[in-house]
């Protein structure tokens, strides 16, 4: 029997090949494979392919073809390895791509979701201060017209808010579907456009158009009596008694809103969603005309499992499908629309536009139009995105935390005519406040508003709009123009952003010009493939690993973070900077987990006294070559030590705040 690993010849037979796999047929083949994977030349790191389930899944590397080259290629015969890899490269590598720019993508939403959020509350803020009662007061024409526009346009940021939470909430839930085929998928992906949260707000609206005929009419009599009420003599106990039974004798007013029931969004349903992509490569592995063994079969499919080739088709595929909901969205909103458009054509009646009627179909129109503004520009990039090619250029740069935000020529700012609006009102809002004219909202009487909260410097008590972590506008503006973190007194300033006043820790902030950036092993695997560091500096404890205070990680049930671990195969210089004592522990661990390092520097074991030592001598050594260094550790004090200064401000070192996914958002 030919040996594995041997070259193939251009002139093998059918016959040559199957005697190279007839080992797949002995009884022996899982020790056999075992012994090959696990060491010689031929030997994979980590843990073996073959013990792949839904339980330690996560414990193996990822999204990287290099990953099924080397198992491939450790199995099987150099001619019958190639056959294979060219099987699926086109295809798993495109997906993979798709996979790259989605997992920017969902986290360039998140940055618009929260600048959204922002903006929304600004425009609320705003309709409170300019709020007016159109049915008790008598407003001028200007102020009427004021609080109109701001209402308008704060109910229409909220439809755009809707869409691009969407996007978001459901770009991560794509990029985070489980890796094991076994384990189903999110059941929200199964119930589309349904489930989708902008679907909430249309199916309101559709509900308040279909009942709007019957709410006029409801309205209408009820006005008529309270007319009558207010016309009729109050003295006589009799007409009292008259005008309750009216009252009681009134119809149930029609549902002016549909309710929607709520189920929780971690239930996973079986899908064919979970296992089309993996039947499609397995089909394109028998399309090579190998005479593979049943076994062999079944290790191709644990290695497209265990390596996230399976899961990257499933991505593709559910992209795909969330974007024919997006049309559906699109066109049920254009339709809501226009008749909100025919309803508010038609003019009010008295008692319906004394009741809000005619404003409520307003609200809805807006929030409508916002949808369907923002709709298109999520397809304009949603897309392209799930048609990529495996040898696309990039086209969006992100991180959970703004740690690198790049976006093509074209992407539009789809908050920018929210923002404009609200910084153009808030500008006489905050004169006002600092002459001390907050709005009722603000300061209601006692007995009108019990859930008062007071300012935590000023101490004065404002209702919860006005209030933003316990600090009103005014004590949050003061502290931020003296260079200090508003939220948390241990904040130091060295973590404080001077350039937009915003703290790294407290506020999830991100710097380029501080060269401060946050956010989770996504990012940093982001950062390092764009930024090209000639050395990565790690630290360990909850950073790489999820060891706690210099603890042992061979005692109790350790893990590594998988992208972090993924940098670590696939960059050349990453070293370990910890203050735990356990070296050796730390290097036996990793060698279990597969993550190969260069070096690891223990503080107290090597005569150290802060991690910034050690990346300054070792920086010393790149400094010829103008190489550039890239610190990750999760300890705030540890990035802003004064020693590492010089290296920020030459340029040579980018800091990486590193914060667990899972629990940053």
């Amino acid at each position: 029997m030919a040996a594995v690993g041997a070259p193939a010849s251009t002139q093998e037979s059918g016959l040559q090949c199957a005697a190279e796999l007839q080992i797949w047929d002995d009884v022996g083949w899982e020790a056999w494979l075992r012994g090959r994977l696990a060491s010689g030349p031929f030997a994979v790191p980590g843990p073996c392919v073959l013990d792949v389930s839904e339980d330690v899944i996560l414990s193996y590397p990822q999204s990287d073809f290099a990953l099924v080259e080397q198992d491939l290629r450790a199995a099987f015969p150099q001619g019958v390895a190639r056959k294979l890899e060219d099987a699926i490269r086109d295809e798993v590598t495109t997906c993979l791509t798709v996979r790259r720019e989605l997992i920017n993508y969902k986290k360039l939403c998140l940055h618009m979701w929260k600048a959204g959020s922002t903006v929304e509350k600004d425009l609320r803020q705003l309709a409170s201060f300019f709020y007016i009662d159109l049915v008790a007061e008598t407003p001028s024409e200007e102020q009427r017209k004021l609080y109109s526009d701001v209402s308008n346009t704060m109910n229409e940021c909220r439809g755009a808010v809707s869409v691009i939470w969407d996007a978001r909430y459901f770009g991560k839930a794509i990029c985070n579907l489980p890796r094991h085929p076994d384990s189903g998928v999110p059941w929200k992906f199964e119930e589309l456009p349904e489930s989708l949260e902008v679907w909430k707000s249309l199916e309101r609206a559709r509900q308040f158009v279909s009942s709007h005929a019957e709410l006029d009419a409801y309205l209408a009599l009820r006005w008529g009596r309270r007319m009558q009420e207010n016309c009729s003599s109050k003295g006589a106990a009799g007409e009292e008694t008259a005008e309750y039974g009216a009252e009681a004798s009134m119809p149930s007013k029609p549902p002016a809103k549909k309710d929607l029931a709520w189920k929780s969004e971690r239930v996973l349903v079986q899908s064919p969603l979970s296992t089309d992509g993996l039947h499609e490569l397995l089909k394109a592995i028998k399309s090579t005309g190998l005479p593979l063994p049943r076994a062999a079969l079944r290790y191709i499919e644990l290695v497209l499992i265990a390596r996230g080739m399976s899961k990257a088709m499933t991505l593709r595929t559910t992209l795909r499908r969330y974007c024919v909901a997006l049309r559906q969205v699109q066109a049920s909103a254009e339709e809501v629309r226009a008749d909100l458009r025919n309803l508010l054509d038609c003019q009010p009646s008295e008692t319906s536009a004394s009741a809000g009627l005619h404003s409520f179909c307003e609200k809805y129109w807006r929030m409508m139009s916002g949808v369907v503004a923002v709709v298109p520009e999520m397809l304009q990039w949603l897309e392209p995105i799930s048609e990529l090619h495996g040898d696309a250029e990039r086209l969006f740069v992100s991180g959970a935390k703004g740690a690198a935000a790049f976006v093509p020529r074209g992407f539009s700012d789809l908050l920018q005519p929210y923002r404009a609006f609200a910084k153009e009102h808030r500008g006489r809002m905050l004169e006002a406040l600092s002459k001390g004219k907050w709005p009722k909202s603000a300061r209601p009487n006692a007995q009108e508003e019990i859930n008062l909260l007071p300012c935590r410097h000023c101490g004065e008590k404002y209702t919860r709009l006005w209030l933003h972590r316990e600090l009103c506008f005014v004590c949050e503006a003061r502290l931020r123009s003296e260079g200090r973190c508003p939220f948390n007194d241990k904040c130091a300033p060295a973590s404080f952003c001077p350039h937009e006043r915003l703290c790294a820790v407290c506020e999830q902030h991100s710097c380029e010009e501080c060269r401060l950036l946050r956010g989770d092993g996504e990012d940093v695997w982001q950062v390092v493939g764009h930024w090209q560091p000639a050395a990565v500096f790690l630290d360990f404890d909850r950073t790489l690993a999820t060891t706690k205070r210099g603890g042992s990680p061979l005692i109790g049930n350790h893990s590594v973070d998988p992208d972090l671990a993924t940098v670590c195969g696939s960059h050349g210089c990453v070293q370990i900077v910890t203050r735990s004592s356990r070296k050796e522990d730390i290097l036996q661990f990793l060698a279990q987990k597969g993550v190969p390092i260069s070096r690891v520097h223990s503080l107290k074991r090597d005569g150290w006294t802060s991690k910034s030592q050690v990346i300054v001598q070792e920086m010393a050594k790149l400094e010829a070559q103008g190489g550039r260094g890239l610190f990750v550790d999760d300890d705030i004090k540890e990035l802003t030590d004064p020693g590492l200064q010089p290296l920020v401000d030459a340029g040579r070192l980018q800091r990486f705040l590193f914060v667990r996914a899972g629990g940053k958002e």
